[in-house]
């Protein structure tokens, strides 16, 4: 099993500079020898501390792009991009500029959007859930062309390109990972057993082995290997060295709903996923701008999930 982390897009707890912050996370991910660090594609979210003012938001790609500057190894991706916010040529000419920047290290990311408030914000249009759903499937099959080939033309209900040409073309071949969010049973998973590399569902171990079961039934209708798919799922974590340190968390975090323990208590409801069919997971660390625990959690979980 794989770990990766969800950056904080947004914090109201920043120390400082916003990026400064964000890339000494991304680093401290690295010597914990996680697999991938992930931005969210949002632009304005409310500071739950203060109703009448929003927290700071970092752009995804253009954070992403500076992270890929700043790395070595580790995976970077879009957890997930949000399909309404953009052309999807424009997203894979994105995507394809961040692998050639991080020399073959991006992971395609994609959504159909779920954030209304900052939609209506930005004077974005906010289609009902069935044709974001429509919009997010052309998406992802012109993403699947551009990134592969050159050039792409692809005509559909809501997108079409023509000739496109997305050069310099990504370093991944045939192209990078491509990843849909989401544990929709009726569209989404259907989705990404048509086109994606890699899924990301929620929820916990029996749910996510419900979802597993769902996606594996529309691979058996299309008749694509099941195991040709990267099975992930998306937890909050909240790790502590011992029972005194666990107890100021959770007077700091009242409320938390995630994995919440000591390394052992972690590793063991990690278990209960890698058994329901996870393969990689996904994590949020309310407290990862602390550093220390994602240097505890790469001394004691990292290496005790690799095989699993």
């Amino acid at each position: 099993m794989l770990l990766g982390l969800q950056l904080h897009p947004f914090s109201a707890t920043w120390h400082g500079n916003a990026f400064d912050t964000l890339l000494a996370v991304v680093r401290a991910c690295e010597l914990a020898e996680l697999d991938s660090v992930w931005m969210a594609d949002h632009f304005m979210f409310p500071d739950d501390d203060n109703p009448d003012r929003e927290v700071p938001v970092l752009e995804c790609f253009v954070a992403l792009g500076a992270i890929a500057a700043s790395t070595a190894r580790i995976r970077i991706g879009a957890l997930v991009a949000g399909v309404p916010y953009r052309n999807p040529a424009l997203l894979a000419k994105q995507f394809a500029t961040l692998d050639v920047a991080s020399h073959g290290r991006s992971i395609v990311g994609v959504g159909a959007g779920c954030w209304e408030p900052e939609f209506v914000a930005y004077g974005w249009p906010f289609p009902p859930v069935r044709e974001r759903m429509e919009m997010l499937e052309e998406a992802v099959q012109i993403l699947d062309l551009m990134l592969a080939r050159r050039p792409a033309s692809f005509r559909g209900k809501h997108y079409s390109v023509r000739n496109a040409y997305n050069d310099p073309m990504p370093v991944q071949k045939p192209r990078p990972p491509i990843v849909i969010g989401g544990s929709g049973e009726r569209s989404t998973l259907r989705i990404v057993a048509k086109y994606a590399d890699m899924c990301n569902v929620f929820g916990d171990p029996a749910t996510v082995r419900h979802s597993y079961a769902l996606l594996q039934g529309y691979c058996e209708d299309l008749g694509r290997p099941f195991d040709g798919i990267v099975r992930s799922n998306f937890v909050d974590i909240l790790i502590a060295r011992d029972d005194a340190q666990l107890s100021a968390k959770g007077d700091r975090y009242p409320g938390f709903g995630g994995i919440i323990g000591t390394p052992e208590t972690v590793i063991a409801a990690l278990k209960e996923y890698a058994a329901a069919g996870s393969q990689y997971v996904t994590i949020h660390m309310p407290d990862a701008e602390d550093i220390e625990p994602l240097l505890l959690l790469g001394e004691t979980v990292v290496p005790a999930v690799a095989d699993l």
